[in-house]
């Protein structure tokens, strides 16, 4: 999803990674990464690559890298620090305070000063991560995880976070015109998440800053030109969005969450028991984030999952029915076969993503109706 939507963006060379997804660009394209892009926690600018075969190796390569032209010495820093495989580093701790350390000794070689450790909001963030021998050192130009939109202020008790939720909705394949149903809102992640894309906003447009802000290299005129353009593309919600729950309380915090993204008025909230909800429409999508049931018992998230299997089978006909869960066996109770199943994460969580089509009477009297359909065949036609 997220290699589609930098493609998209104009980036080239752009390549699958292990969790992550490598393209080439000037700093428009940085900018731009950042204002769009809905499935990415961060966008890291590699400074370098190196191998190595000792601490003291790592941390003079480290040194010798051009800091003081990256930023300067009077912003605050931290340090992420990951290492795989790697027979010099055990403790990743100790790896990032020798990165901190290479790059204060470099300051106070080039301008008498240095910068600061903050660890809980710094203005700039370095990556180092370690595989066997090689390292890769970064820039984090986001800052904040690019999940925290600013619209949620209060994300309940078992939230999916932003990132997750435009990913889901993307990985669904909703065409951004059809009604959206989001009967389990929650806190109204998928029904504000689904708005902005139907409305083609950009999700970071509202943020105040990103960690590239505090570069040198920063360009204020061509952000707030990529800002502009961003407003300009920006219209009407296109699609019916309802967002409903049996929680009251839970209601009124979607509702908080829906104003805070300026899209008040485009997505309709009310109190409704999905076991109780009876659709206006005759097709659409309907996406779901039932509880996980962790303090549940077998039997209990038996009942449930039929339970939610005969609502969607009864009521839904004509949808596209997704939902996320981490009990990996529940899908084997919803009694429908799912169109797709993906194994997504949910924090630390593995979850299973699954995809539904859903239709009136038997499975196999739809699919020879598709593929009638498909090959143009009368409807009436007997197979010989």
């Amino acid at each position: 999803m997220l290699a589609r939507e930098l493609r998209a963006l104009g980036a080239e060379e752009v390549s699958l990674l292990n969790r992550a997804v490598s393209f080439r660009g000037d700093s428009r394209m940085l900018y731009r990464a950042n204002l769009w892009c809905r499935s990415a926690l961060s966008i890291l600018q590699e400074v370098k690559a190196f191998r190595f075969d000792s601490r003291e190796s790592y941390y003079d390569q480290l040194r010798q890298i051009a800091w003081h032209q990256l930023f300067a010495h009077d912003k605050t820093i931290a340090v992420q620090a990951l290492a795989h495989r790697s027979e010099v580093f055990d403790n990743t701790l100790f790896m990032a305070q020798l990165t901190k350390d290479a790059i204060v000794d470099h300051f106070r070689e080039t301008s008498g000063g240095r910068p600061s450790v903050d660890i809980q909001n710094p203005q700039v963030r370095i990556n180092a991560y370690v595989l066997d021998d090689r390292c890769v050192v970064s820039l984090d130009s986001s800052g904040d995880p690019l999940f925290k939109r600013g619209y949620r202020k209060d994300a309940g008790s078992a939230p999916i976070n932003e990132v997750l939720a435009a990913g889901l909705i993307m990985l669904s394949e909703w065409d951004m015109l059809s009604p959206f149903l989001d009967p389990m809102c929650g806190s109204g992640t998928f029904s504000v998440e689904a708005a902005m894309m139907s409305t083609s906003m950009a999700p970071a447009l509202g943020r105040k800053s990103f960690g590239f802000s505090h570069w040198k290299d920063f360009d204020p005129g061509l952000l707030q030109a990529e800002q502009s353009d961003a407003r300009q593309k920006q219209g009407p919600v296109r699609a019916r969005i309802l967002a409903s729950d049996v929680s009251g309380y839970m209601l009124d915090v979607t509702r908080q969450n829906v104003m805070a993204a300026g899209l008040s008025g485009s997505i309709r909230v009310q109190r409704n028991d999905f076991f109780a909800l009876y659709p206006r429409e005759e097709s659409g999508w309907v996406l779901l984030n039932p509880p996980y049931g962790q303090r549940q018992t077998q039997a209990e998230t038996m009942t449930f999952y039929t339970e939610l299997g005969q609502t969607l089978k009864h009521r839904f006909a004509g949808f596209r029915a997704c939902f996320i869960t981490a009990q990996l066996d529940s899908v084997k109770h919803v009694g429908l076969k799912p169109r797709r199943k993906i194994p997504v994460f949910n924090g630390p969580l593995k979850c299973i993503f699954a995809i539904y089509d859903l239709f009136e009477g038997k499975r196999k009297e739809h699919l020879e109706t598709k593929r009638r359909r498909r090959i143009g065949d009368p409807p009436d036609k007997k197979e010989g």
